[in-house]
């Protein structure tokens, strides 16, 4: 019997399930497209808005600063060179480091792109760090400096064509924003003996403090989780960890210990003996005495005594508020004169402090005389019971060292005229009584133009003397005293 073969029908496919898959893959096909466009769209919206391109500043050593004391790095190599010409063309990545030994004042700016300028004082170390703006549009300026060491004065041009301005300016570990338009100072210095701490920097330990002022505009001190915003007239000090202080005014007290009571009067004393190898002596003031007359009995002392706050002249105050007092005594009926001393060496290391860019230098103290045995200033006009003398250069490390003194003398008949130097300023006091001296160092009589002040000397010269000096201060500012901005 011959079998049946059975066949399968034929399943034939719905054609409308084709046209679907077909419009499906065109889809997808198109979402990809589209997708590649949209990104690649965007990639190219993003490029043009963000991408950068780098500028450059030209850094000018100033005269008399010789060029040599200017040391220049490039970018990506390791060793500084010294510029050819006093103008040469920086970019972004360079080094700029301006010699200790450069002088005083201004010893080279950089202008930037932008027509913003920094200057640089001796021991100015400041890296380029980023010197951007956007390619294709005005979207934005990003200038990021690196100031390492020294004093640099930022004063950068408000008036940008960018819509974000930014800039920044990095010391160790806190980031200061600047306000464009304002005019700014950052220093960069030891740490006082007295606040020795050290910190890393550069594979070298330094002892480091930075110091922010704003003269005009707005800052923005962020260090160490803390942020501090600075206006006009204000200041702050960063600790070596990077912590920013409380805004306070923009005024320097360049004087230590100027009420006397951080040493005895033993370690004041102590600062005029050769072998200090086993005394405690003071760091601040230093005692000395001269003879005038090389027949002159060397018997000036040097005394710490009490006082209420002048102008009190008693004892009569809670004792909680009797302050010391440095006392300049000579007696025993002496006839030849000798000069009792206390000087200080200004500046952290005790080598002077540039005064440039102080427009008001305000110096202050309270003196009285109890006696004096010499009429009125003596013969020469030099013998007083007080005085005080500023000694410093007035624009180069080369210039002789010149003095302003100021004598302080008393008489109880004010219409008795003393013998006058013409070197020497005089005051006239009334016996026993308190007398307030404020001077404003930048008037035409004192240092007007001078750029450096290397110490203050308060002396007492004459035969017998008895006097007093407290309260001592020496204060600087950029702002001059009629200036509005004066905090």
């Amino acid at each position: 019997m011959q079998g049946v073969e059975h066949l399968q029908p034929v399943r034939r496919t719905d054609p409308r399930h084709i046209v679907r898959l077909a419009w499906l893959v065109v889809l997808v096909a198109f979402g990809l497209f589209c997708s590649a466009m949209t990104t690649s769209g965007y990639l190219f919206w993003s490029y043009r808005a963000n991408a950068t391109i780098e500028q450059n500043g030209t850094l000018i050593v100033r005269e008399p600063t010789p060029l040599e004391w200017a040391n220049w790095k490039r970018k990506d190599r390791t060793a500084f060179e010294q510029p050819l010409s006093r103008d040469i063309t920086v970019s972004e990545g360079d080094r700029v480091r301006i010699n200790a030994q450069a002088g005083y004042g201004q010893a080279a700016s950089i202008r930037l792109f932008d027509q913003s300028r920094l200057d640089l004082w001796a021991g100015a170390d400041l890296l380029l760090d980023k010197l951007q703006t956007s390619q294709w549009n005005d979207q934005a300026q990003r200038v990021v400096l690196h100031q390492k060491g020294g004093y640099v004065r930022y004063d950068l041009r408000g008036d940008q064509p960018y819509q974000q301005v930014s800039y920044q300016v990095r010391v160790g570990e806190t980031l200061v924003h600047l306000a464009p338009g304002g005019s700014y100072s950052i220093e960069v210095l030891p740490q006082a003996e007295e606040r020795r701490i050290l910190v890393a920097t550069d594979n070298a330990l330094a002892l480091l403090r930075a110091d922010i002022a704003v003269r005009s505009g707005r800052a923005e001190v962020q260090g160490s989780g803390h942020t501090v915003i600075l206006t006009a007239g204000q200041r702050v000090e960063v600790d070596p960890v990077g912590t920013p202080s409380l805004p306070v005014p923009a005024r320097w007290q360049l004087i230590r210990d100027g009420t006397f009571n951080r040493y005895t009067e033993e370690e004041y004393n102590n600062t005029t003996a050769s072998d200090t190898s086993n005394l405690l002596r003071a760091n601040t003031w230093e005692v000395s005495g001269q003879r005038v007359d090389p027949r002159a009995t060397p018997n000036g002392f040097f005394q710490l005594a009490k006082s209420c706050p002048p102008p009190d002249p008693t004892l009569n105050c809670d004792p909680r508020e009797w302050r010391n007092v440095a006392n300049f005594i000579r007696a025993g009926g002496e006839t030849k004169p000798f000069i009792t001393s206390i000087s200080q060496a200004l500046g952290v290391n005790r080598q002077g402090v540039d005064i440039s860019e102080y427009r008001s230098l305000v110096f202050s103290a309270w003196v009285r005389v109890l006696h004096q045995s010499v009429t009125l200033t003596g013969e020469r006009g030099s013998e007083c019971p007080m005085m005080i003398r500023f000694t410093g250069k007035k624009n180069n490390p080369a210039d002789p060292r010149r003095q302003s003194v100021l004598c302080i003398y008393s008489s109880n008949d004010p219409t008795l005229e003393p013998v006058e130097s013409p070197e020497i300023t005089y005051q006239r006091v009334e016996p026993y009584t308190w007398y307030h001296v404020e001077l404003q160092l930048r008037d035409e009589n004192w240092l007007p133009d001078f750029k450096y002040l290397e110490s203050i000397q308060i002396d007492a010269n004459g035969h017998d003397y008895n006097s007093h000096v407290t309260d001592i201060s020496l204060i600087g500012s950029h702002f001059a005293p009629d200036d509005n901005n004066l905090p």
